[in-house]
């Protein structure tokens, strides 16, 4: 009995050794890929400057629509519109955070080391896209839509919510998210879903009047490229899980593989 206890007891300390040194893995690895990630543009090649001066240029050419954006999204809301783009309510932080908490601990406990990676690539997507959004809301100072009838007023350089509309970090939060979740699966339909949520969401912030057009298309730029960096990352080697509707004489099945 006694022996018994014994091994009970180091199958314990060896059980939490390894969750410790699992967490401690993911630490170092979710510090290195923001390393890499804040000192990329010194890797920048001309292909990247292209696709940033692209992001830039782009978004400074959806500003001239932007109060026309507006005043569509203004005339022509429903309830039925009102409940779609609720969205934005609960595709936020509390949702992002809860899902990746609930993957990290059933990976960690159920020793299922790609629902594990997935919450910690997650994590490291949607922390960066916010950290860079938080960073470029404070220092342009863009005055919110329900603030400012000009889309071109800028108080930089400021903490005040009502002159922090620029980029939308709903928007970044979503499609980081949804970047990382389309990228899990190899299946167009899945993908599809991903992406349209996050475009509802970065939609919805202009229905709401919380966002000029151009804000949401920057922060979607945001969330996506973040998204790409974590899933083309050196230690993030592509383990696409396999999304199949298999068709049966009296239905279909959907096989999904791990």
């Amino acid at each position: 009995m006694k022996f018994l206890l014994f091994l009970l007891i180091v199958q314990i300390h060896f059980t939490f050794a390894q969750t410790d040194s699992l967490l401690i893995d993911d630490f170092n690895k979710f510090i290195n890929v923001s390393a890499d990630f804040y000192t990329s543009p010194v890797r920048f090649d001309s292909e990247d400057w292209i696709k940033l001066s692209s992001v830039i240029g782009i978004t400074a050419i959806a500003s001239l629509a932007d109060k026309e954006v507006r005043s569509f999204a203004q005339q022509n809301q429903s309830k039925f519109a009102d409940d779609i783009f609720n969205i934005d309510k609960y595709y936020y932080i509390e949702f992002v955070g809860a899902s990746i908490v609930a993957f990290y601990g059933y990976g960690l406990i159920g020793e299922n080391n790609k629902i594990r990676k997935l919450a910690v690539k997650l994590t490291e997507a949607t922390f960066l896209a916010t950290s860079i959004t938080v960073i470029t809301k404070t220092v342009v100072g863009r005055g919110r839509p329900y603030q400012q009838e000009s889309q071109y007023f800028f108080n930089p350089f400021t903490f005040d919510n009502d002159y922090n509309s620029f980029p939308s970090g709903h928007t970044s939060l979503a499609f980081a998210y949804s970047t990382v979740m389309a990228n899990e699966i190899d299946n167009i339909f899945w993908k599809i879903g991903w992406y349209s949520l996050a475009g509802l969401v970065g939609y919805a912030r202009i229905y709401h009047n919380q966002h000029w057009f151009s804000d949401v298309l920057m922060g979607a730029a945001i969330g996506y490229f973040s998204g790409e960096f974590v899933n083309n990352h050196d230690s993030n080697a592509n383990e696409q899980a396999q999304f199949n509707i298999i068709p049966f004489p009296n239905g279909i099945a959907v096989q999904l593989r791990f």
